[in-house]
């Protein structure tokens, strides 16, 4: 079965007025989460524990090339 984890958050991206671009982002997750199944069905998060632990994937993101 394939779970989705929708984690509720926000981005904040950094511009440069003097650099004319982009310096750096970085994804603000919040404490609310949403699980689905590969159709939208509600599905528990339990589905994602593997040895009583919820498994955890960092949020990274890319940062603008300098």
């Amino acid at each position: 079965m394939i779970v989705k984890k929708i984690t509720h958050g926000f981005v904040v991206q950094t511009f440069d007025t003097q650099l004319g671009r982009f310096t750096c982002q970085e994804f603000v997750a919040g404490d609310e989460c949403d699980y689905e199944d590969s159709e939208e069905n509600p599905v528990e998060y339990k589905l994602l524990e593997v040895d009583g632990k919820e498994v955890y994937l960092p949020y990274d993101m890319v940062q603008p090339e300098e």
